[in-house]
């Protein structure tokens, strides 16, 4: 299902009220570029799209290419209409398989991949910084508790389906942690 048009509230629904109960619902799962020609409808917005393709690089730099990205936040909203302002940034919230490389190579990650992860990934002001997004990040591999990782899931998603100050139910987006789509989403915001 493609991302519904924003509501009367100016945001997403979360479901598909002609079926509240079927399957078509948030996260909207989408590719960067439907996300792009969704979201891309200004110069602030193109250029915080520019800035998470730059974040989704910046993974895809160190191995980190499966996965997937909750986005949310004033972006995923109609906050121009509703705020009367621009989106300050996109929140971010990636579940990242860990690179094989480091699967073959514990002793790699310890003098390389931990320190990337801290320093790059998962550092929330220097990516709040350089790339106006808010980044959140979880590493899902084989050898972690499925509990652990379902309450980290189950915490963004409850954070991420209410409006914070409002605390309406609202929709998001999912994107797949794929380069490829990447070049092509660069392509199309060229265009824009």
């Amino acid at each position: 299902m493609p991302i519904p048009d924003f509501d009367a509230r100016g945001l997403i629904p979360p479901v598909d009220i002609q079926n509240p109960a079927g399957p078509e619902r948030s996260p909207y799962f989408a590719t960067m570029s439907e996300v792009v020609q969704r979201f891309g409808t200004t110069p602030h917005r193109r250029s915080l799209l520019r800035n998470l393709i730059s974040y989704r690089q910046l993974l895809a730099r160190d191995g980190y290419e499966a996965g997937v990205q909750f986005i949310d936040g004033s972006f995923v909203e109609n906050i121009e209409l509703i705020g009367n302002r621009d989106p300050g940034d996109i929140d971010v919230f990636s579940l990242v398989r860990v690179p094989e490389k480091y699967v073959a190579d514990f002793g790699l990650w310890e003098n390389h991949g931990a320190t990337y992860w801290m320093n790059e990934i998962i550092n929330r002001a220097l990516n709040k910084a350089r790339f106006s997004l808010d980044t959140f990040a979880l590493i899902v591999d084989d050898q972690a508790p499925i509990f652990d990782a379902m309450g980290d899931i189950m915490y963004w998603y409850g954070l991420f389906s209410h409006q914070r100050d409002t605390f309406h139910w609202k929709g998001f987006v999912a994107l797949d942690v794929n380069a490829a789509d990447d070049l092509a989403a660069l392509q199309l915001l060229e265009g824009l």
